[in-house]
């Protein structure tokens, strides 16, 4: 009888002769145990299947972890004025440099127009142009390209005292300012010390404020408190000023309180001088004979103004600024002011010494006045190894006491910071 599903297979081949050339040997007749495939040899019957056996018992051993050393605690974070870097301070000063250059651009022809006029005045009072009612146009045209390149040329200088600096070892990294050495915190309230050569605390906060942000800011929508910094994108006054600008000022025993509690210090400016008059110690000897000279790379987003910025002149709501590419117009922002110490009238030097300097081709001599200074604010971090071309240092202030320590100590700062330092008289 045929196995269960074969009946549908073809019939069976004849059988193959078993003698004969090409004739293979018979294969081994095996039982069937399904239907084989059409052409294949049939299957080879099944083997007994493996019996089953439960796989063997592994002990487990607890294995001890291994000793690690710990971990360094977290030190707790610094105040965000203490900080080295301040993203968010970063980003406010670039903002409101952003946006004082578009305004100051935005009136470059009228203040070329009035340094022109201020110009043709000051050369009409010259003996080459005796009996002349005007300067021809071109002359005075290229008399003014020719000042504003040598105001361009000009160094950027720090003047300071080489015994404050370097009677010790001095392993500073970056160059602060008032703000960023002498606010603290008390019960909350924000703290600024009086300190430094910029006078009371109370006086140079009102003066920075006033002469940082424009009349026409001052008048500006309540700053929104920032949430997390600054959004992406530029930036209206108010919310510049939300971080930048003190607050009321309250003035107390030896230190001042600053009432916007938003105020981040490092937001405030570093003030330079530009050295126009090329003078051996500096642009201004009042805060010490020993000077840094700054890299030109800090020029263009630098804010200048005429005169020590600490005085009135700067104080009266009307905001007296020129950028790099319009340096030109400090000829016509020269004006006269009241010294904020009652000495009286502070006399018109500025555009005179500039003619002097950079037109007549004058070393001045070293100044002890503040009106004689341009004053130039840089707006972000100060690091003397990016940002310092070279030091040059003097004895005049300390007279001489300890000058070999302080030589010494200058060198290894200069060495450590990849500066070139001089020695003057």
């Amino acid at each position: 009888m045929p196995l269960l599903g074969t009946h549908r297979l073809p019939p069976e081949p004849p059988a193959r002769p078993t003698h004969g050339p090409g004739n293979m040997p018979p294969l081994p007749q095996t039982p069937l145990t399904g239907a084989p495939k059409m052409g294949m040899p049939a299957p080879q019957p099944l083997t007994a299947p493996a019996a089953l056996a439960p796989p063997p018992i592994v002990r487990c051993f607890r294995v001890a972890p291994p000793m690690m050393a710990p971990l360094a605690p977290t030190p707790p974070p610094k105040p965000a004025w203490m900080a080295a870097r301040n993203p968010s301070a970063h980003i406010v000063q670039q903002q409101y440099v952003d946006l004082r250059l578009e305004e100051l651009e935005a009136n470059r022809k009228p203040g070329r127009k009035a340094a022109l006029a201020v110009l043709q005045e000051l050369l009409l009072r010259q003996p080459r142009y005796a009996g002349h009612k005007k300067v021809p146009g071109k002359e005075l045209q290229r008399i003014y390209e020719q000042i504003e390149r040598n105001l361009q040329s000009a160094d950027l200088t720090i003047n300071f005292m080489a015994e404050a600096w370097f009677t010790s070892e001095n392993t500073y990294e970056t160059y602060t300012q008032m703000y960023q050495r002498n606010v603290t915190t008390v019960d909350g309230k924000m703290i600024l010390k009086d300190g430094g050569t910029g006078g009371a605390a109370g006086v140079r906060a009102v003066a920075d404020n006033n002469i940082t942000f424009p009349e026409h800011w001052q008048g500006a929508p309540p700053p929104v408190p920032p949430r997390r910094g600054l959004s992406p994108g530029p930036q209206g006054a108010g919310r510049i000023m939300a971080q930048m600008h003190t607050g009321k000022v309250e003035e107390g025993k030896n230190a001042c309180t600053l009432n916007n509690r938003h105020f981040n210090p490092n937001t405030k400016q570093i003030f330079m001088g530009l050295n126009y008059g090329r003078r051996p110690h500096g642009s201004s000897a009042t805060y010490g004979h020993s000077y840094l000279v700054l890299k030109s790379s800090l020029k263009a987003r630098a804010l200048y103004y005429p005169g020590d910025t600490f005085l009135a002149v700067n104080r009266t709501g009307v905001i007296r600024q020129a950028s790099y590419d319009n340096l030109g117009a400090l000829l016509a922002l020269d004006a006269t002011a009241t010294s904020v110490w009652g000495l009286g009238e502070v006399t018109k030097r500025n555009s005179l010494e500039i003619l002097q300097s950079c037109y007549e081709g004058n070393a001045l001599p070293d100044s002890m006045g503040m009106e004689d200074l341009l004053e130039a604010h840089h707006f972000g971090e100060l690091r003397f190894r990016d940002h310092v071309d070279h030091i040059v240092i003097s004895p005049t202030d300390n007279q001489g006491k300890n000058w070999p320590a302080i030589l010494e100590n200058a060198r290894k700062f200069a060495t450590r910071n990849g500066i070139k330092l001089y020695q003057t008289s």
